[in-house]
């Protein structure tokens, strides 16, 4: 079986150890299939079959053997074109893509030949001896013999069974000669003149990778390593186009000019992607640090439009190689904490060829206009003596800055702020140059100050106080001089001291803004919404509306908040303090026995709430619960009537939303609890959802409806509203695959057809998870809702798609939102109150729609800030958690299938991130503890998986021959879908450079499954290959073994890993193997 020895010599580049050259020792077999079906001589190709490999088609009447140009360059034309079969890949192109670190490329490959409709197979060509080849396995030249070789013996196979086939070499380069009947086509020739259907896909394929290095054949492995060395050295770009031609492109339509968004998680690595979205148009892609030029996320850029493929321009990418990604990355922690932050660093399984034919790419030719902004950075740690540094933005999607300053050690472990001051084409990175620093990496305040000055919040926490100017317009409001309203005050408002109103807010809230009133009347309710009066403390032009407007909203932190305006009206004059005369803008509704509305009425009231309830006590008195804690036991009775009177009223008008479309949607928001004394996490936990919720959200719903009518009735073109737009069908093509998968349909051509599929999946599911996980997968699809001037858009295009409503706006938060005390502005005017009346610019088309822009921008980077210090609390709490070695274990579901793992939904922690099972090489890494269950398991990996696949809403992975699970009768596959119940251990990953993120590794699937296998796996899970994970700390050593039980939260500590067999025990257990085992991992390469 074995004979000769022969060498494959390949190059590598890394971080840490710069250009290396491997050698990889082969020996020449005599019997290698030719995959052929029915073939006569090559008896195994009948095992093979009879194992599901896919073989030749000999009916098809050709086989095709693209050689390195054309697979590396048009793998993509390979890989979505059906029509293409009979393919073999012979292993000299699988050594020339490994030899570029193509791993993409080598996935696809391996992609097409496990396909059955493909007819395909890979040729191992290079360890059979009659098709063995002499020369450098890295020469361009050799590689090509070989391939020439390959393809002969093909031909003299077949005649030797007189079987005619033609047998084509498909290649990009100059055609070069062969015998034995072999033709040599160029691969673009041989479409126009067999698949003339198909040249439009190779032209567009081959216009958008002109410019890279995507042909492995254009130079020597060696050559190609040293060039990658040399372009990073130099770093250059390709010159932006002059003005001139700027405008020439933009007028004749070959330039498009828009806003790139970069993808979070990209930065400047080789993977970095943009996007420049349109509304009347695709969006354009942008692929590679190459193609972006130095584009930054929010410029303003120009964009040379390319092909059409999306998979063709990811290739793209990929030929700058996987190890680049750990050249710029400054560490392999660092690096794997962006892709926990980020959730996953591949993209969701795209399985729609159409989609990928729709796609648009480009390349940035120009920077119209810069929007650096400052970034929050840490020293590269790498980076020591001198005055040159290197600044990593926390920002994944911003790329290293240069930077010069003296003293280091001041900075080192600390974060700090820096500002952009050019890119010039010749610099890989922008230089920029040191602000402030800000404080130890870690830290809770050094933390929260990051989170300010990355969403433009503020430069730190202490900014966030209120100017003189502002505090000197404050009312007097002091335990001697309480604010109380003045005779003046009181003019032209309507008292509404003696009905009964009440708030009903989280318990704590000090900035109450909104209230409720419901009583009967004669010939039916009387409902009543009272919101605070802001807009008669902030007048329009002083200091604090300036402030205001330049905040947008109050910034709620997990911990604190940052308010609007100043505490003495957010807490105190504004607020609707029980027991206090408040001074409000009331909206009051006349309703029938039925609460049809008959009449509204807007105005000024003066208010004294009756009570301040919290939900949880509303609930209470709402559930018929008596003597309720902390209320009054003789306000009691009249609470409750109020309390149910309005539920019942709610209840109407919410179905009757409902019956329109209206859309019930989820929410993870998570809950903490501190600790007073030592400000740590005491407990989190999902939000608890009452019907109490929707009453109250009802009526504000109710009344920010009746004033959006209010409002563009006056100023048809002025008036600032709320709309959000129906999203486009495709943007729920993801929720519709993961929910088909299941044997369920979902119909989203309406807001009514989607509310009614989530509503019936809910009953349908029987898993509430899952529900709740349809509902989320809903929202995310959907567009964000935003503020505009009426005049900036036509009626139509006013509805609230969410809520089923023709005109919206936000009119009941005055107290922490901008937008808010604008309606009330505008409400007023439109009721004719002339002493409020805003000043003509506030009233006029331009002001509102300028203003709308930067209130949606604020209101957006609020939310992200708050998002991020909830992941920011959830992490310190799982490290709390941690302590002691104890491990977090708790149940998921998978909610996304990647490309590269999973992403799971912990509800106990409100956590979603991905769970990786393929790391950028392209390496399965299945944790042993999927098959065992056992918590100690998850760092080490099952050696030997195979063909992962991964679509829209499945995964799977082929375990080895000598997995247990063959052993304890359970199937060759573990198999993964989205909504799967899963358990995942829940760790903190440190790092130098970043928030600590939460990271996830896979425990055990449902635990039905986990039950079969426990009972006996005992003695078999150390008779397969298994092999250890690497750190996820700066700390190598073993973790110690545990001295107690494990506790609720966790399971006990892993012991140390297990020894990974030694290179001779591999070897023989190597030549143990079966001829049949090893062809088919070739054929499975």
């Amino acid at each position: 079986m074995l004979g000769v020895r022969s060498e494959s010599v390949a190059f590598r580049r890394s971080k840490r150890q710069g250009l290396t050259m491997s050698v990889t020792e082969r020996y020449m077999r005599n019997d290698i299939p030719c995959g052929l079906h029915g073939c006569r001589t090559c008896t195994m190709n009948a095992e093979l079959a009879r194992k599901g490999v896919p073989l030749l088609d000999v009916t098809l009447g050709q086989i095709l053997v693209p050689d390195a140009s054309a697979v590396s360059r048009f793998i993509a034309l390979f890989e979505q074109e059906d029509e293409l079969k009979n393919l073999v890949f012979c292993q000299t192109v699988i050594d020339a893509l490994d030899r570029r670190n193509r791993t993409r490329t080598m996935r696809n490959v391996r992609k097409i030949a496990a396909d059955p409709a493909r007819s395909s197979v890979v040729f191992a060509n290079e360890v059979f001896a009659q098709t063995r080849v002499h020369g450098k396995s890295a020469d361009v030249d050799r590689d090509t013999r070989a391939v020439v070789r390959a393809a002969e013996w093909y031909r003299q196979h077949l005649e030797a069974q007189n079987k005619a086939q033609r047998v084509v070499i498909l290649t990009q380069r100059e055609v070069y000669s062969a015998e034995h009947g072999v033709e040599v086509w160029r691969l673009d020739d041989y479409l126009a003149e067999q698949h003339p259907k198909l040249v439009e896909h190779f032209r567009a394929i081959e216009q958008a990778t002109q410019d890279g290095d995507m042909d492995v054949t254009t130079m020597s492995a060696g050559e190609f390593a040293q060039a990658r060395l040399q372009a990073k050295a130099q770093g250059s770009y390709a010159k932006h186009y002059s003005e001139g031609d700027i405008s020439d492109g933009l007028r004749n339509g070959t330039l498009v000019r828009g806003t790139i968004r970069l993808r979070a998680g990209g930065g400047m690595r080789s993977e970095s992607q943009g996007v420049i979205e349109r509304s009347d148009a695709p969006d354009i892609v942008v692929v590679g640090r190459a193609a972006l030029n130095r584009a930054c996320s929010g410029d303003t850029v120009v964009v040379r439009l390319l092909g059409n493929s999306e998979s063709s321009v990811g290739e793209a990418k990929a030929a700058d190689g996987d190890d680049d990604d750990a050249d710029d990355a400054a560490d392999s922690e660092d690096a794997l904490a962006v892709e926990q932050i980020e959730a996953g660093d591949e993209a969701p399984v795209v399985a729609d060829k159409a989609n990928l034919a729709t796609a648009v790419h480009g390349v940035v030719v120009g920077v119209v206009e810069r929007r650096w902004r400052p970034y929050v950075a840490t020293l590269q740690a790498d980076v020591a003596g001198g005055m040159r540094h290197l600044a990593v933005p926390v920002d994944a999607a911003v790329p290293k800055i240069r930077m010069h300053y003296a003293d280091t050690a001041a900075i080192a472990g600390r974060y700090f702020v820096v500002a952009v001051d050019s890119w010039e084409a010749d610099s890989q990175y922008p230089q920029g140059h040191f602000v402030r620093a800000l404080g130890r990496i870690g830290t809770l305040d050094a933390e929260i100050d990051t989170i300010l000055v990355e969403r433009q919040i503020a430069v730190s926490q202490a900014a966030l106080g209120f100017s003189e100017a502002s505090l000197r317009e404050m009312p007097v409001n002091s335990a001697e001089r309480p604010w109380a309203p003045s005779s003046r005050d009181l003019e032209g408002r309507r008292d509404l001291r003696d009905t009964l109103i009440f708030s009903i807010d989280p318990r704590g809230s000090q900035d109450i803004d909104d209230a409720v009133s419901m009583r009967r009347t004669r010939t039916g309710f009387e409902l009543g919404v009272h919101i605070a009066d802001v807009a008669q403390f902030v007048q329009a032009g002083s200091a604090t509306d300036a402030a205001a407007r330049a905040r947008g909203t109050t910034v709620y932190l997990a911990d604190r908040r940052f308010n609007m305006i100043p505490e003495v009206l957010s807490e105190r004059v504004c607020s609707l303090r029980g027991g206090s005369d408040r001074l409000a803008v009331s909206v009051i509704w006349d309703m029938d026995h039925k609460y049809n509305v008959k009449r509204t009425w807007f105005g000024r009231t003066v208010i004294r709430s009756a009570c301040e309830m919290c939900y949880e006590q509303a609930q209470e008195l709402l559930d018929g619960q008596r003597k309720v804690e902390g209320l009054d036991p003789k306000l009691e009775p009249q609470l409750a009537t109020g309390v149910k009177e309005l539920t019942t009223a709610m209840r109407v008008l919410r179905s009757r939303r409902r019956l329109g479309g209206a859309l019930e949607l989820a929410s993870t928001e998570i809950k903490f609890a501190f600790d007073p004394q030592t400000h740590a996490v005491a407990a989190a936990a999902p939000k608890r959802s009452l019907e109490i919720h929707g009453v109250i959200e009802e009526a504000m719903v109710f009344a920010n409806a009746a004033v959006a009518r209010r409002i563009h009735e006056s100023f048809p073109t002025a008036a600032l509203l709320r709309r959000h737009r129906s999203p486009t069908a495709d943007r729920f093509e993801r929720l519709q695959r993961a929910v088909r998968a299941r044997g369920l349909d979902v119909d989203c051509s309406s807001n009514l057809a989607l509310a009614q599929s989530l509503q019936r999946i809910a009953g349908e599911a029987g898993d509430a998870d899952m529900a709740f996980l349809v509902k989320t997968m809903a929202t995310l699809a959907m567009q964000e809702a935003d503020y505009f001037a009426t005049g900036d858009c036509a009626t139509e295009a006013f509805a609230h798609y969410g809520l089923a409503l023709e005109y919206y706006t936000h009119f009941t938060s005055p107290i922490r939102r901008y937008a808010d005390i604008v309606v009330h502005r505008q409400l007023l005017a439109a009721l004719q109150e002339p002493s409020e009346t805003p000043k003509p610019t506030e009233l006029s088309q331009a002001w509102v729609g300028t203003t709308a822009m930067r209130l949606n921008e604020r209101n957006r980077q609020s939310k992200l800030a708050q998002r991020e210090s909830t992941e920011l609390f959830q992490s310190r709490y799982i490290a709390q958690l941690s302590g002691d070695g104890q491990h977090v274990v708790a149940d998921g579901v998978v909610a996304e299938v990647r490309t590269n793992g999973l992403i799971v939904f912990v509800p106990k922690f409100g956590i979603r991130g991905p769970v990786h099972l393929r790391d950028k090489t392209g390496h399965i890494r299945l944790p042993l503890s999927t098959l065992t269950g056992r918590p100690r398991d998850a760092d080490t990996h099952i050696d030997g998986c195979s063909d992962f696949s991964a679509d829209a809403g499945r995964l799977s992975i082929h375990l080895p021959i000598d997995a247990p699970a063959f052993h304890l009768g359970g199937g060759p596959n573990v198999a993964f879908s989205v909504f799967d119940h899963v358990t995942v251990l829940l760790r903190v990953l440190e790092t130098r450079r970043r928030r600590a993120p939460v990271y996830m590794t896979l425990v055990s699937r449902a635990s039905s499954n986990i039950r079969a296998y426990r009972s006996t796996l005992a003695p078999l899970d150390r008779t397969f290959r298994v092999s250890a994970a690497r750190p996820t700390s700066d700390q190598d050593a073993e973790p110690a073994e545990p001295k107690g039980p494990s506790k609720t939260t966790g399971v006990q500590k892993p012991g140390p890993a297990k020894p990974s067999p030694d290179y001779y025990s591999v070897l023989e257990k190597f030549g143990q193997l079966s001829l049949l085992e090893t062809t088919h991992a070739a054929q499975m390469l």
